[in-house]
């Protein structure tokens, strides 16, 4: 019972600093690192059961993937934008074009959705340069297609536990899927190296 205690306490410090940092940043600066920092304490807690002091872990990956995760996680917000608005005003195009674009649209959802799927994930695990990161992230996502299912799953899973508790959200926040996603990440990344 102790045991199932602190480990919720640890979800609720972790969800907490994620918030602290994510206004720390000014919000447009710290959602992608402080979500990087949440994914490296808990790849850290996987590799290490145990884990050293959150606060101390939190700021340390906070800043080691400050730049990476803010150039990668506003490019991919910046292409998911424009898939979106193009989706939007494709109806308006001719019908010929319409066919081009959305083959191109399904193309790029494919290409977004492994791109987020496996974007923390592979910024923790990896130290390596933007390009090199994401060809990672794409590699690891076409050569699992089992671990993208997974994913997929268990997004659905934890989209409709929210739908029936939504207050599950505000208590733990993205760790629960944060989690799910680094324990089905690092299968792959292993199977990578």
């Amino acid at each position: 019972m102790v045991k199932l205690t602190n480990w919720i306490f640890e979800i609720l410090s972790l969800h907490m600093f994620w918030l602290i940092y994510i206004f720390k940043g000014f919000i447009i600066l710290g959602i992608f690192p402080s979500t990087a920092a949440v994914f490296a304490v808990i790849r850290n807690w996987l590799l290490n059961g145990e884990s050293k002091s959150i606060p101390m872990l939190f700021k340390q990956y906070y800043k080691e993937n400050f730049k990476i995760s803010n150039i990668l996680g506003w490019f991919l917000t910046i292409l998911t934008f424009t898939v979106i608005v193009n989706f939007i005003y494709t109806p308006y195009y001719l019908e010929q074009i319409q066919i081009i674009m959305y083959t191109a649209i399904i193309l790029m959802s494919i290409l977004l959705f492994i791109s987020w799927g496996y974007l923390f994930p592979a910024i923790v695990h990896y130290r390596l340069a933007v390009y090199e990161l994401f060809l990672v992230v794409l590699k690891a996502g076409f050569s699992s297609l089992k671990g993208m299912v997974i994913q997929v799953i268990s997004v659905l899973i934890l989209f409709l536990l929210i739908l029936k508790l939504p207050g599950l959200l505000l208590v733990f926040g993205v760790v629960p899927l944060a989690f799910m996603q680094m324990v089905i990440s690092m299968k792959v990344f292993y199977e990578l190296d």
